[in-house]
């Protein structure tokens, strides 16, 4: 065979990988966001809800944040460990076991609806933040493959995705709940997770063990990291968490200001635009943006947009005000997410790259999970104390910020 016959081969072989890694990404994401519809349905709805009629909207809110962080608590505490151990023993394999046992997880909700159970409902939710172990997996495998220009492209097209998740997804399970009712992303997502299973099969990803230390021990790459390792994975956090408040508050905020349901079209217009603005500014904006300033200014600038604008979207009124105003807040939040990456992954050492995404994934379950509860009870007080919180913790981060002059050029 020539070589001008196998570079295309090899080249299409990388691209349905890259493909492949990318898509299972996408499912430990949208696993969540897809049934965010179906939750608020489930909780907080009377004609299809399973709580008790009897309970009030406070009681229904605090059950309904309870099961929101459970989803990510499991997905903090487990995710590290599954990382690491992936590396001591097969990414290919633990990717493939993550995604059976979210298969189940989401099967369980299907049978729960069906049976009325809410403890099944609980136990599903559960299994299937478990299986979603694979995505910081995928993400290692994309560290691995990548260096310099293409790191940063494709950190942005994990943001990509991850926001295409976040954004679309319940815009997506709202119109499939409506369509087909409370079950309908629970399907759409077991259906993901089985194609996602196949395609993995068929899929050159590493099968042999990249580290011979101890996996459940996560000593030795703190020692190998750098100083300021802390202060970025910190940054990663608070940055999730002020953005989940206000994501998470809209089921809230929609309703009950501007008298719009989650089965709404302004709902499902509302998660479009964030997803569409966020893609957007993903493609376009980080590169460019480094190439010009250095890696702590653009972080820094980006925070204050976005806690300003956090700020301001409280004093709105009108929804079409609140959008407005939304636009560039979302910009920033978008751009954001890989240059915290870069960030932590200039704090940690080289051979520790898929750990230390694995630890930035534990600390966006940990920014959920606590967002989830924290959200419901913020509302129950006032209904925009989320977005002043959110505000607050977004200037705050600015402390988090490692000095440098790290840019584009030199990654």
């Amino acid at each position: 065979m020539s070589v001008s016959q196998v570079l295309p081969q090899r080249e299409s072989s990388e691209a349905f990988s890259l493909f492949v890694l990318f898509s299972v990404v996408f499912l430990g994401s949208a696993g969540f966001f897809i049934t965010i519809p179906s939750y608020v349905g489930l909780f907080l709805s009377h004609s299809r809800g399973m709580t008790d009629n009897s309970m009030s909207i406070e009681e229904r809110r605090q059950l309904y944040g309870l099961v929101m962080s459970f989803a990510p608590f499991i997905s903090m505490l487990f995710t590290p460990f599954l990382a690491r151990l992936s590396d001591s023993i097969s990414r290919k394999f633990m990717m493939s076991l993550c995604l059976v046992i979210a298969a189940i997880g989401f099967a369980m909700p299907v049978l729960a609806i069906a049976a009325g159970s809410i403890v099944l409902l609980f136990a599903g939710n559960m299994i299937n933040s478990l299986g979603s172990a694979s995505q910081p997996i995928a993400q290692a495998e994309l560290s691995k493959i990548s260096e310099g220009p293409k790191r940063v492209k494709l950190m942005s097209l994990v943001g990509v995705v991850m926001t295409a998740a976040m954004s679309f997804g319940p815009a997506l399970g709202s119109k499939l709940s409506a369509e087909f009712g409370v079950s309908a992303p629970f399907y759409a997502c077991l259906g993901l997770s089985l194609i996602n299973l196949i395609m993995l099969q068929y899929t050159h990803v590493s099968t042999k063990a990249e580290v011979k230390e101890n996996p459940i021990s996560l000593l030795a790459p703190l020692k190998r990291s750098q100083k300021g390792f802390f202060s970025s994975l910190g940054l990663v956090f608070l940055c999730q968490f002020c953005w989940s408040l206000y994501f998470q508050s809209t089921a809230f905020i929609l309703p009950e200001v501007f008298n719009y349901s989650i089965e709404s079209s302004y709902y499902q217009g509302l998660m479009s635009a964030i997803g569409i603005i966020m893609i957007g500014s993903l493609l376009l904006l980080p590169t460019a943006l480094m190439t010009h300033w250095p890696l702590t200014t653009c972080i820094r600038v980006a925070l204050v947009v976005a806690g300003a604008g956090m700020l301001i979207m409280t004093l709105c009124n009108e929804y079409w005000l609140h959008m407005l105003v939304l636009v560039p807040t979302i910009i920033a939040v978008a751009v954001l997410y890989p240059f915290y990456l870069i960030q932590l992954s200039e704090a940690a050492a080289r051979d520790d790259q898929g750990w230390a995404m694995a630890l930035a994934s534990a600390a966006i379950g940990l920014a959920w999970t606590l967002s989830g509860y924290l959200t419901a009870m913020m509302i129950n007080i006032t209904l925009y104390l989320p977005l002043w919180v959110a505000s607050a913790g977004l200037f705050a981060a600015i402390t988090l910020t490692r000095k440098g002059k790290t840019n584009a050029n030199t990654l």
